[in-house]
């Protein structure tokens, strides 16, 4: 009963108190005059943290579908995107302090991010399924081989 407690602290509470949290934070420290950049690092902040708790609840189901090494390399390359993401932001935070920052580059750069995130994720999760695929047409072959035997051993004994 007190895992199913954790879990719902973990999987619910706590997402919600870091979503609210970040919002609060946004409002009270926002600055004078709020630009587009504002806008674009919050609405992105928050996707990230969707992301980074969408994969903790996503790991912590036990589905046969994806194999652990997939589950592996796209918690992997969550943590990458997640961290590559927020760099970008406090990069930008940075920069525009000093410099006036083009909002169209600074969006063409997140979407660049995020594209080299989702194709290989795209093509892991592909090549994971194919390989999936492949053992059960594997495990099929060799379950109808082992009965094919196992009847020629009943009709050799049989005469």
């Amino acid at each position: 009963m007190a895992s199913k407690r954790i879990n719902t602290f973990t999987n619910i509470i706590l997402p919600c108190l870091v979503f609210v949290a970040t919002i609060v934070l946004a409002i009270l420290l926002r600055p004078q005059e709020t630009t587009a950049l504002y806008w674009v690092n919050l609405v992105y902040g928050v996707i990230l943290e969707l992301i980074f708790f969408g994969w903790l609840c996503w790991v912590r189901t036990d589905s046969t579908e994806v194999s652990p090494l997939l589950s592996i390399m796209m918690g992997t390359y969550a943590a990458f995107y997640v961290t590559g993401g927020a760099i970008c932001i406090l990069v930008s935070g940075i920069v525009s302090l000093t410099t006036e920052v083009s909002v169209k580059w600074y969006v063409a750069a997140l979407i660049v991010l995020t594209l080299l995130w989702l194709i290989p994720a795209a093509l892991m999760t592909q090549a994971d399924s194919t390989h999936a695929e492949n053992q059960a047409q594997v495990a099929d072959k060799r379950e109808e081989l082992l009965r094919r035997s196992a009847e020629r051993r009943e009709n050799a004994r049989k005469k």
